[in-house]
């Protein structure tokens, strides 16, 4: 109970809710009782039952005129007398059928839409005054063409005669089965508004579709009020578009008015009025708008009266309120003034500040948090300078140059190492230069290996350059780190040996031509004259000058593409004829092995643009590769497809793999996966490193994807020319 009444809950929200209470439960006494319970919300509840005892009263009419329809059709003699157009017979049977009934008014017509006999029940003329053509109305001409929807054979319309608008019903009349006529059944409107008003208790007015008052009993339906009754064509649409969600919703009228209805209030004959419209329906069709209206000028009193009340109640209230809260301020802001005071001279960095409230209450706890808060982060700071200084005795020792950026590629930190290659090159060594580092876009004598470190060739010297991002725990960047390292001494070492083995390989490829064409030639002009023995030597003999000499054309070719002197002779060729070629070639060779070798492309051409024969040469080593680690009985399949504006061919074998440390390595000059089939293969790791190069050259790109003892698969993509990228699209 101490730490209930003691918390800043208690002595802050306490009082304020027990006075919200109050206020809330005495304002809402008043707003229930003398408002919301027996003004609007009776108003309404009245409202709404005057408008559904409308709606379903014109419905209900609607069901006395389908009765005495009914009952004239089939009353024995009606349909002989209309199907043998006898009016006398007519005039004497009619009259006692509907001489009970509430119908206004009979009309029946014969197969042409003429009418034949008619009959109007009204107290100033018992004598009917129609017009005798009726097929030119359209309801009518719809019955006599025998038109049936899902409401049956029927229809209904409003109609203006002589004696003033009325709304009929109409049917078909039937002898054995064919229609000999039509019978009209009508309603007269002034007649049926009188007896809505009697019946809903509520003063009814009836609308047409475009917002003309048809008939009212509001202010005793005199002339001047249809004026001020008038409503804008726009009006039915709203009507209609506020109570079409739904069919239940067409007898909706004032529930929740406001809301779904709309509302308009007039003064007729100094009394004040609440309108709430309708939508008048019958047989589904819409006929125009109906509203019911009752008084409301009680409300406007009473709710005036209940509107002082409150602004007394509330205004007392208020003030209350006010001097409380007052109070209970002073009380809490004295401690808030020493945790401000302290929390800026923490942010000045003063950390030895303490705020020594002692308090049971939430204050006293944030004291004693920002208090324990203060002091660890003390400690934070203290053990943040000890890793700091190792960080920086650390970068200090580094050998290699670490340049730390922000996101703006500004130098923000550097060890001395960096600071003294940066200075040796300062003449062309900037931030521009930095940024195109970092991101991969140096000058030509820039070089990018597949380890992600770049070269940089300035002034003379060869820069090795890696990067990484910083990032937060979240993976935010905050900068990069990058990493210089001088090594012209080793690319110095790196050009010797590129132009050694390329000097060598020129120098060797003149001596192998001499020992490979003689050999050729002794072989020509034996003429039988050779030991078998002699003979399988000379062949030995240039089987091994021809695999020499491949080896001495790669060397000079990988010499070329590193030099970037390779000439590509590029035309415009058919890639499937191509991939038809390989198929051909090394069909026989993989069957030699025992490998089984299949070839799929689209049936369609695809040309690209490139040159061929170093192409050939590029997938010659893969199927080479392919062939010779993919042992007896397994297979090498080609696969080749186009997608967008590129065309793919991959090569899939069911060898024996590579392994996944060595894959990023496979396309490195000179390198042989370690694995014991390697070394019975012949090679000097050239192969893929030269398919790599050459499909680079052509603007394409190739990988690898791999398991051991499971197979191998190459991809290669290369870029179709543009009329046979969409001519795929077509096919596709």
């Amino acid at each position: 109970m101490n730490r209930l009444f003691s918390g800043i809950g208690s002595k802050i929200i306490l009082p304020y809710l027990l006075l919200t209470l109050l206020v809330a439960g005495i304002g809402a006494f008043i707003v229930v009782n003398l408002v919301t319970g027996t003004l609007q919300e009776r108003f309404n509840n009245q409202l709404l039952d005057a408008g559904r005892v409308v709606a379903e009263s014109m419905v209900g009419y609607e069901a006395d005129r389908l009765t005495v329809l009914r009952q004239v059709t089939f009353t024995e003699g009606v349909a002989e007398n209309m199907a043998d157009s006898n009016r006398q017979a007519l005039a004497e049977l009619v009259p006692q059928i509907i001489a009970n009934s509430p119908t206004d008014a009979v009309v029946l017509l014969d197969e042409d839409g003429r009418e034949l006999f008619a009959w109007q029940n009204l107290n100033t003329n018992q004598d009917a005054t129609f017009q005798a053509d009726f097929s030119p109305i359209s309801e009518v001409q719809l019955v006599l063409d025998g038109h049936v929807d899902e409401f049956g054979d029927k229809r209904a319309f409003l109609a203006q005669t002589t004696t003033g608008p009325m709304l009929f019903t109409v049917g078909p009349v039937f002898l054995d089965r064919e229609q000999v006529g039509v019978i009209i059944v009508g309603t007269d409107i002034r007649k049926l508004v009188i007896a809505l008003t009697q019946i809903a208790v509520a003063r009814v007015t009836l609308y047409d579709q475009n917002g003309q008052v048809i008939a009212t009993t509001l202010g005793d339906g005199r002339e001047n009020i249809a004026d001020l009754l008038q409503e804008p064509p726009a009006q039915y649409a709203t009507v209609l578009q506020l109570l079409q969600e739904t069919p239940g919703q067409y007898q909706v009228v004032a529930e929740n008015a406001a809301l779904k209805v709309p509302l308009r209030q007039l003064e007729v004959l100094n009394q004040n009025y609440q309108l709430a419209f309708g939508d008048w329906r019958l047989r589904n069709a819409s006929y125009g708008l109906f509203s019911v209206a009752l008084p409301r000028n009680f409300i406007v009193n009473a709710a005036a009266t209940s509107r002082d009340l409150l602004n007394i109640v509330f205004t007392t209230a208020t003030i209350g309120v006010i001097l409380i809260g007052f109070l209970v301020a002073r009380r809490i802001v004295r401690p808030l003034n020493r945790l401000v005071d302290v929390t800026t001279a923490v942010t000045e960095g003063d950390l030895n500040q303490r705020t020594g409230i002692q308090r049971n209450d939430e204050i006293g706890t944030l004291a004693g948090s920002f208090d324990t808060m203060t002091e660890r982060l003390d400690q934070r700071t203290q053990q943040l300078v000890a890793q700091t200084s190792e960080l920086v005795a650390i970068l200090q020792s580094i050998a290699d140059g670490v340049v730390v950026l922000d996101t703006d590629d500004n130098i923000v930190n550097s060890n001395p190492a960096a600071q003294q290659l940066l200075s040796d090159l300062s003449e062309g060594f900037s931030k521009g230069a930095l940024h195109e580092l970092m991101n991969g876009h140096s000058p030509a004598s820039f070089h990018k290996t597949e380890e992600q470190v770049r070269r940089y060739e300035m002034n003379g010297r060869v820069l090795s350059v890696s990067s990484a991002p910083v990032l937060t725990p979240e993976g935010e960047r905050m900068g990069t780190v990058m990493v210089l390292r001088d090594i012209t001494r080793e690319a110095e070492a790196e050009s010797l040996k590129d132009d050694f083995i390329t000097g060598m390989s020129h120098e060797l490829r003149t001596p192998l031509t001499v020992v490979k064409v003689y050999s050729d030639l002794m072989l020509r002009s034996a003429n039988g004259h050779l030991k078998e023995q002699e003979h399988a030597y000379l062949e030995k003999i240039i089987k091994a000058s021809s695999e020499l000499e491949q080896h001495i054309q790669k060397m000079i070719n990988i010499s070329e593409i590193q030099a970037g002197t390779l000439n590509l002779r590029r035309e415009n060729f058919s890639f499937t004829a191509l991939v038809r070629q390989l198929n051909e070639r090394w069909q026989p060779l993989m069957a030699q092995k025992g490998v089984h070798f299949s070839v799929e492309q689209p049936a369609h051409e695809l040309t690209i643009n490139g040159d061929r024969e170093r192409l050939q040469w590029a997938f010659d080593n893969l199927l080479d590769n392919a062939l010779n680690y993919t042992s007896e009985g397994n297979s090498v399949r080609v696969a080749v497809y186009a997608q967008g504006h590129a065309v793919h061919l991959d090569v899939i074998d069911t060898g024996i793999g590579i392994a996944s440390a060595d894959q990023r390595y496979i396309f490195d000059r000179f390198f042989r996966a370690k694995n014991e089939h390697n070394y019975t293969e012949r090679g000097i790791g050239l192969g893929l490193f030269i398919t790599k190069e050459l499909i680079t050259l052509h603007g394409g790109q190739i990988s690898v994807s791999s398991k051991t003892g499971a197979g191998s698969t190459f991809h290669c993509e290369l870029p179709l020319i543009v009329e046979a990228a969409e001519a795929v699209a077509g096919v596709n």
